[in-house]
């Protein structure tokens, strides 16, 4: 396993559990979101100058959705331009 592959691995798996903790709106339960958001923030700064551009764009402006598309291969970007 790549350095890279588990940097995204745990991005990735942070983040969902971020989306789920805000969807359910439940915050007795497990880390909090503030603590989600810090633990994304570290991982992009442990990823550093590796992580792919746009990822790191999308971390940097708090675009977390478009952060998980991106990880599932889902990027706007790899859309046909009509």
């Amino acid at each position: 396993m790549t350095v890279k592959s588990e940097f995204s691995q745990e991005l990735h798996q942070t983040l969902k559990e971020m989306m789920a903790a805000i969807e359910s709106g439940v915050t007795d339960e497990g880390p909090s979101i503030v603590d989600l958001m810090k633990r994304i923030d570290a991982i992009g700064k442990e990823w550093g100058e590796d992580a792919p551009k746009l990822l790191q764009h999308y971390l940097e402006k708090h675009s977390y959705a478009k952060a998980i598309d991106f990880l599932e291969g889902r990027d706007e970007t790899a859309a046909p331009k009509c």
